[in-house]
Parts: C-alpha cells; sequence; structure tokens
C-alpha cells in the first residue's frame, strides 16, 4: 500500500481475479456496511448493492446451469 495526500491506496495490479460467489459476497458486505455507516446517505449505495446482488444471482445460475450440463454429459457417456 502507498501513502497519497494522507489516504492509504492500494497499488493497481494488472493481474486479473475471476469473478466468484465469495468475492461478490464480500463487497456486497462491504457496500452493506457503507450504507448502514452513512445512515440516510447510504441510500446513495443502493444502485451499486442492486447491482452486486444481481450480479450474485446472475452466477449462481451460471453456475447450476454449468453443473446440469456437466451431469447431462457424465450419465449420456456412462
Amino acid at each position: 500500500m502507498t501513502l497519497q495526500e494522507g489516504v492509504v491506496m492500494r497499488p493497481y495490479s494488472t493481474t486479473r481475479r475471476p469473478v466468484t460467489s465469495e468475492r461478490i459476497g464480500r463487497a456486497l458486505d462491504r457496500v452493506a456496511e457503507i450504507i448502514v455507516a452513512r445512515g440516510g446517505q447510504g441510500e446513495a449505495w443502493l444502485p451499486l448493492y442492486d447491482y452486486l446482488e444481481g450480479a450474485m444471482q446472475d452466477l449462481q445460475a451460471k453456475e447450476t446451469r454449468l453443473a446440469a450440463v456437466r451431469e447431462r454429459f457424465k450419465q449420456s457417456k456412462g
């Protein structure tokens, strides 16, 4: 981490990490914390929270479908 104008900043990473339900869950937890901590001003963060919830649902639906595809393939070869 680096210090810029009195603010601790994480260095930018060029390594792309995969989007996982765990990462989205941590982001949801953090945004929920911000919303609660900011009281009435926290409402401004609701669109981000909604987006993350949708991303979580989409990812879980994709994982469920892929599991079904793998199962179908496994049964067709068995």
